[in-house]
């Protein structure tokens, strides 16, 4: 049964507030108050800062890369612009936020909006190779205990991965020619070897900034992990960021419980819930002051000045 989008967005409120719940009741509140209160919030906050902007602006670096369409080129100026208004539903759900970006790149692309939501589906794929890709490769580096007992499912999973993008990538062209029309073809029109060469560095790029943010967190709420262990576990937390839930609220703060296991766990969700407090109010800011400042809705679709 296909849900409509009220009703997803209410199945990811509960999925958030049952997970949050849970995590908060086996903790205890008065264990997670005193945590909050020993952050070095002197270093948290601005690097909290610092993850909303990074991502913000290295985020429009890749998306001209997933929506061009031929010689149309999408200025760095106007991806900003776009993924910044995206904000105001993604900053509370990935769906809405990806739709409401497909959407406008649809407008500035003159095309129709199945063929951007199918390269929204392109992107969403890449950045689950890419992440099962670190979270491999930091396994190889780390020879922690938590590390080694996920080790080998993350390898399965990255070569599973690879496996599909090789079998749909070698399609024969009269298997190609069936699938014209299908959202499958629509996703693989205009894509080459030469962008996935582009996307898939922008897209490490993009994900270390997580890491590096986890790293200056994990030590400002006093959370001892080794980088190595950071940098195989992040990519993981990521990928559970993509159950639908609001902005990655609960499922977030389970993963990283599961997977680091921490002595402290009441410091571990405190960082948790900075980390999701801080993309979701940054991220509001972010697209309501392009809402504000120039007003895009139910303009004209060629607006390739600066935002």
């Amino acid at each position: 049964m296909k849900l409509s989008p009220y009703a997803r967005i209410i199945a990811s409120l509960a999925l958030s507030a049952g997970l949050l719940v849970f995590l908060v009741w086996r903790i205890s509140p008065k264990a997670l108050a005193h945590a909050a209160a020993d952050v070095d919030w002197k270093l948290l906050a601005p690097a909290t800062v610092a993850l909303v902007f990074a991502l913000y602006l290295w985020d429009a670096v890749c998306l001209p890369t997933v929506y061009q369409i031929d010689d149309r080129r999408v200025s760095y100026w106007r991806s900003l612009y776009l993924r910044g208004l995206s904000y105001l539903g993604g900053a509370i759900n990935y769906e809405l936020g990806q739709a409401a970006l497909a959407w406008g790149m649809a407008r500035e692309q003159n095309t129709s909006m199945v063929s951007m939501l199918s390269r929204t589906i392109v992107l969403a794929y890449y950045d689950f190779v890419v992440l099962l890709g670190l979270g491999f490769a930091g396994s190889l580096l780390s020879d922690d205990p938590r590390i080694e007992r996920i080790r080998l499912v993350v390898a399965a999973a990255f070569s599973i991965a690879l496996a599909i993008a090789l079998a749909v990538w070698f399609l024969p062209d009269a298997l190609r020619k069936k699938l014209s029309g299908t959202k499958l073809g629509e996703a693989l029109t205009g894509w080459s070897l030469s962008r996935s060469l582009r996307l898939i560095p922008l897209r490490c790029v993009y994900f270390s900034i997580f890491a590096v943010y986890a790293a200056v967190a994990l030590e400002s709420c006093h959370v001892p992990v080794d980088h190595m262990v950071v940098a195989s576990t992040i990519p993981l937390v990521l990928l559970a960021d993509t159950i639908p839930t609001i902005s990655g609220l609960g499922t977030r703060d389970t993963a990283l419980q599961l997977l680091l296991r921490p002595d402290n766990p009441e410091a571990l969700l405190a960082m948790s819930l900075i980390w999701s407090t801080g993309l979701i109010i940054g991220r509001s800011l972010i697209g309501l002051a392009f809402l504000w400042g120039n007003p895009f809705l139910g303009g004209p679709s060629d607006k390739r000045g600066a935002p």
